[in-house]
C-alpha cells in the first residue's frame, strides 16, 4: 500500500515542503531510502524498526520503499525519523489516516519509540503553514518554539505511542494555539547593563546615539580601559523593541543554528554577538560541510561587536565587505547556494598600537613606527572605508567619573526613537528602514543640504581627501544627525559633526 506523509528540510535558513511516500510491496525483507538523502537518514532505518516495535506495533516484513520527494533536493537530519515512521505505519494500516494528509510530522525517534528534540523547526513550521498546512506533530521540547507561528495547530508529542493513539482515535494529544500575541517590547529599557554605568565618554554615547538612529557601523580606537567595551555592551539596551517580523526572522536562524531550548524557545532580544579573534572564517560569515549560519547572521537584527579588532585575521576581515554592503552573504556547497541575513549593527573596538598606548596622553608607546604600522595595516583600507563612523576615546579623567552629567540608556533610546519615527515617515515607499541603507539615487533625493552644508562638503572632499563612498557615508551621517535634532534641512553643524566622526578616524 501507498502512503504519503508531509513533511519538510532545511536549506539554509529556509525550509523547503518534502513528501514522504512509502510504498509496502511484497518480496524479501528491505527497506530502501532514495531521494537525494544523506547518511543520517540513510543510518535512521534500524532505529524507526525498533521505535515501532517498541511502541506496541509491528514492523512490515515486506519490502519497504521509501522517497523523499522532490528528488533533486538535497535531505539530511534526523528529523525525517517520525514521517518516515508515519509513512510505514499507515502504510501497514497499522494507523487510521482519514485526516492525516492535513499534518505535517517532524521528530527524531529514540529506540524506545521516544519523540527527541530537533534542531530547525521554526522555519519548518513557518513554510508549511505558508504552504497551507495548519496542523503540526512536533517534538514536546519543541512546542513554544513552533507555537511562534500564527494561524496553526501545534501537536506536541513525547512518545510515538502518544501519536499513534491520537490517529486511532483512543486519545487525543491537546493541540497548543499558536501564539496570538506577544510582548514584542520583551525588552526592559530599565534592565540589564546601562550606560548611566558609564562615566564620561559623553562624546562616545552622542556618537553611539547617530551610530543606532541611523544604522551606521563604527569603529572604536582607544587605550586599554577607556570603557570600548563597556560602551559596545550596552549597545542594545537603546535600540527599538523587535517586532512580531524581527522576532520570527531572528528565531528561524537561532532555530537552524539549533541555540533554541525551552528556557529561550525563541529571541526577544535584539541580538549580541562577540566572536572571539581566532574565529574561523566558517564560525563568523557561516559554511562548513554541511552550511551553518555564522555569527553574522546570527548578529541579524542586533549587534556584531569586533573586539580587539586588530587582531583578527586580515584575510577573515576582508570576507565581510559584502556583508556590510549587501546585508547577506552567499555561500555554495555541494552546488547548492545559500543566502543567509547578515543585517547587523557592526561595532568594532581596537588599540592604536600593540601595546595599545600609542597617542595616550599618560602612558608611553613602547612600539616603534614600524609596529605601529604594522598593527594597524591588519585592518585593510576598504574594510575602513565601509565602515560609516571612525571614534577615538581618550582616557576618562577623575573628575568625570565623581561628577558631571551622566547619560542614560533610557534617554539615548528616547532619541533613538524619535530619529527613527522621522527616517520612517521620510522613507515610506521606498523599502527602506533606515539612512544607512539609502543610495546615492535615494540620497541625493531625500537629504535636502542648504548652501552652507554644501560649501563645507566641498572643501572636506579635498582637505580630507574623501572619496565618492566617504563622502556617501557623511551625507547620510548627516541626515542622522539631523533626524535627532527634529531638523527637515541638513544644516551645517551637522555635516561639521558628520565629518568628525570620519575625521578622528583618519588623524588616529
Amino acid at each position: 500500500m501507498l502512503s504519503k506523509i508531509n513533511t519538510a528540510t532545511i536549506r539554509g535558513i529556509e525550509a523547503v515542503q518534502v513528501t514522504v511516500e512509502t510504498d509496502l510491496g511484497r518480496g524479501m525483507p528491505a527497506m530502501n531510502v532514495v531521494g537525494l538523502v544523506d547518511t543520517t537518514i540513510k543510518e535512521a532505518k534500524e532505529r524507526i524498526r525498533t521505535a515501532i516495535l517498541n511502541s506496541g506495533c509491528q514492523f512490515p516484513s515486506g519490502r519497504l520503499t521509501i522517497n523523499m520527494a522532490p528528488a533533486d533536493i538535497r535531505k539530511r537530519g534526523s528529523h525525517l525519523d517520525l514521517p518516515m515512521a508515519m509513512g510505514i505505519l499507515l502504510g501497514s494500516r497499522q494507523i487510521l489516516g482519514a485526516d492525516i494528509d492535513e499534518y505535517c510530522f517532524m521528530g527524531e525517534l529514540s529506540l524506545d519509540g521516544s519523540v527527541n528534540k530537533v534542531t530547525g523547526v521554526l522555519p519548518m513550521v513557518n513554510a508549511m503553514a505558508k504552504n497551507g498546512v495548519q496542523k503540526f506533530v512536533v517534538p514536546f521540547e519543541n512546542r513554544e518554539e513552533a507555537a511562534l507561528v500564527r494561524g496553526v495547530e501545534i501537536y506536541p508529542a513525547s512518545t510515538l505511542t502518544e501519536i499513534i493513539t491520537h490517529f486511532n482515535l483512543k486519545k487525543r494529544i491537546d493541540s497548543m494555539e499558536a501564539v496570538a500575541e506577544m510582548s514584542c517590547g520583551a525588552v526592559n529599557e530599565s534592565s540589564g547593563p546601562d550606560f548611566a554605568d558609564v562615566k564620561g565618554q559623553e562624546y562616545a554615547k552622542r556618537a553611539i546615539t547617530v551610530a543606532v538612529a541611523g544604522g551606521h557601523g563604527m569603529v572604536m580606537t582607544g587605550s586599554p580601559s577607556t570603557g570600548k567595551t563597556m560602551l559596545a555592551e550596552r549597545i542594545p539596551t537603546i535600540m527599538p523593541d523587535m517586532t512580531y517580523e524581527e522576532i520570527l526572522e531572528a528565531s528561524i536562524i537561532y532555530s537552524v543554528a539549533g541555540l533554541l531550548d525551552e528556557d529561550r524557545p525563541f529571541i526577544s532580544e535584539r541580538p549580541f554577538r562577540r566572536p572571539h579573534h581566532k574565529i574561523t572564517a566558517a564560525g563568523l560569515i557561516g559554511g562548513g560541510a554541511y552550511p551553518r549560519p555564522g555569527e553574522i547572521t546570527l548578529a541579524s537584527g542586533g549587534v556584531l561587536f569586533l573586539d580587539e579588532f586588530g587582531e583578527f585575521d586580515r584575510n577573515l576581515i576582508d570576507t565581510l565587505r559584502q556583508p556590510l554592503e549587501e546585508k547577506r552573504i552567499c555561500i555554495t556547497r555541494l552546488g547548492d547556494t545559500y543566502v543567509y541575513p547578515a543585517d547587523f549593527l557592526m561595532v568594532a573596538a581596537t588599540n592604536p598600537c600593540k601595546c595599545g598606548y600609542y597617542g595616550d596622553p599618560d602612558h608611553e608607546c613602547r612600539c616603534t613606527a614600524r609596529d605601529v604600522e604594522m598593527y594597524r595595516s591588519r585592518i585593510s583600507g576598504p574594510i575602513m572605508d565601509r565602515i560609516d563612523m571612525h571614534l577615538k576615546l581618550i582616557p576618562v579623567r577623575y573628575r568625570e567619573l565623581t561628577g558631571g552629567t551622566v547619560t542614560s540608556s533610557a534617554e539615548m533610546r528616547e532619541r533613538v526613537s524619535g530619529a527613527r519615527r522621522r527616517q520612517k515617515i521620510r522613507l515610506a515607499g521606498t523599502g527602506l528602514e533606515l539612512n544607512s541603507q539609502m543610495n546615492d539615487h535615494t540620497t541625493d533625493a531625500l537629504v535636502e543640504l542648504d548652501i552652507e552644508s554644501r560649501r563645507l562638503l566641498e572643501q572636506a572632499y579635498g582637505t580630507l581627501k574623501l572619496n565618492p563612498r566617504t563622502l556617501l557615508k557623511v551625507k547620510k551621517m548627516s541626515r542622522t544627525i539631523a533626524d535627532l535634532d527634529g531638523c527637515d534641512t541638513v544644516g551645517v553643524q551637522h555635516v561639521a559633526e558628520a565629518l568628525q566622526y570620519r575625521e578622528q578616524g583618519a588623524a588616529e
